[in-house]
């Protein structure tokens, strides 16, 4: 989700970074808790201001993946992440006898001395002291605004928001009810425990939401398959009759000819699927067997083929290979030069050069 490839798609860069703060605030709950914090004690609470970045990037990572074209300040949402960073200082330029006994009172109070090793006041504002209830309120705002968000989209599209059907929303509303539940194990976990105890129950959670989404990419990739299978073997059991493709072609055609569709972003097989009213695999076997290329190279083609238009047009010299790029549904200058290239056999600029 980090690498370079990926992080040009910006939901992805929001999700990487969701994955890595709740990766760091896992791994100093299972120090905590198996003792080993004792040992790096310099590093108690090194994630705790994380938790104010986890809520406004899942909220930011649901906002691209469906509204990719808005445009906002995301920097005003980690204000209180760069604010608590800061006062956290009171805490982390405290001796290490005062965060070793700081650390013994949250995880074994048996062997907590009671003795006062501060050098100054550590929590000068009372925050550290209602940081639970700081924390929640966070939670349940970003909450709210990504549930406004999704259920707007759902609304515009037309699905249930508890539909069991395959759809491009559905990874972005089982975030929002694995965040839920995150947060319903937080109260109880409070409630019950008190201080830092019970925080096993939230990690634990976190990392089977983390392994099975893992798993369910993965399974869904073509990564365990055998890619030398052929269109006629792939699809050999379809029921789809050449009056059906045939229907279903049209739609295509229409949808990025009239639509153009294939200008979005965040386009995809299933997003298609949705929008003309068919199944992911009925036309990904259409666009196989009628336009003879797969899904990703016949949205390219219908990209490449507006970029033309604009960089031989009489205004061609208006915009930047990177601004064509973004018209036409790109992400990135270099994916758009890639794809322009391997189709005309020039780039971007040596065609608009050639129109000359």
């Amino acid at each position: 989700m980090l690498n370079k490839k990926s992080r040009k798609l910006k939901r992805n860069r929001y999700l990487g970074l969701f994955v890595l703060a709740l990766s760091f605030i896992i791994l100093e709950i299972l120090l905590n808790y198996t003792g080993l914090m004792s040992r790096v004690v310099f590093l108690d609470n090194f994630s705790e201001p994380l938790v104010f970045v986890v809520a406004p990037l899942l909220y930011f990572y649901i906002q691209a993946g469906v509204r990719p074209e808005q445009r906002k300040k995301e920097w005003l949402h980690f204000l209180l992440f760069g604010f608590y960073l800061v006062y956290s200082l009171f805490y982390f330029l405290q001796p290490l006898d005062f965060r070793i006994q700081s650390y013994l009172f949250s995880y074994f109070p048996s062997l907590y001395d009671g003795g006062n090793y501060s050098i100054f006041n550590a929590d000068p504002l009372f925050i550290r002291r209602n940081l639970n209830e700081i924390i929640l309120i966070h939670f349940l705002i970003y909450l709210f605004l990504s549930v406004k968000i999704l259920t707007a989209e759902y609304r515009k599209r037309d699905i249930s928001f508890f539909t069991f059907r395959n759809h491009s929303l559905a990874s972005y509303r089982n975030s929002i009810i694995h965040f839920s539940i995150v947060l319903i194990i937080f109260v109880i976990v409070k409630i019950r425990y008190g201080r830092d105890l019970g925080d096993f129950f939230i990690a634990s959670y976190i990392a089977l939401m983390m392994y099975f989404t893992s798993f369910m990419i993965i399974s869904r990739s073509t990564f365990f398959s055998d890619t030398t299978q052929s269109v006629a073997g792939k699809y050999g059991k379809s029921n789809l009759s050449d009056h059906q493709k045939d229907e279903i072609r049209m739609k295509l055609l229409d949808l990025m000819e009239s639509g153009k569709y294939y200008c979005h972003n965040a386009v995809s097989l299933v997003s298609v699927a949705e929008k003309i009213g068919e199944t992911p695999h009925r036309v990904s076997q259409v666009i196989n067997e009628q336009f003879e290329m797969n899904f990703f190279y016949w949205i390219a083609s219908f990209r490449i083929e507006e970029a033309k238009q604009i960089l031989s047009g009489k205004d061609k010299l208006k915009y930047k290979i990177e601004e064509v790029a973004e018209i036409v549904g790109y992400n990135s200058k270099s994916s758009f030069n890639r794809a322009f290239k391997e189709i005309v056999g020039l780039t971007p600029a040596q065609f608009r050069d050639s129109c000359a």
